[in-house]
């Protein structure tokens, strides 16, 4: 009977982990965006610390 209940568990949690597997990518894609976009607003502001005459205008 305990084997029986290890495999149950078993395959619950592996039909768990694939129900949640989209929304599991979707979001460490956005985790990713996120990141790209933060470090493009850091490289920006470091060009305006080491480069100003490029930004006097702006």
């Amino acid at each position: 009977m305990d084997t029986l209940k290890r495999i149950w568990l078993t395959i619950s949690q592996m039909a768990k982990r694939a129900w949640l597997l989209p929304h599991t990518v979707a979001h460490a894609l956005h985790l990713r965006r996120r990141q790209i976009v933060l470090s493009e607003h850091e490289m920006e502001r470091l060009d305006r610390i080491r480069n100003p005459s490029k930004y006097l205008g702006k």
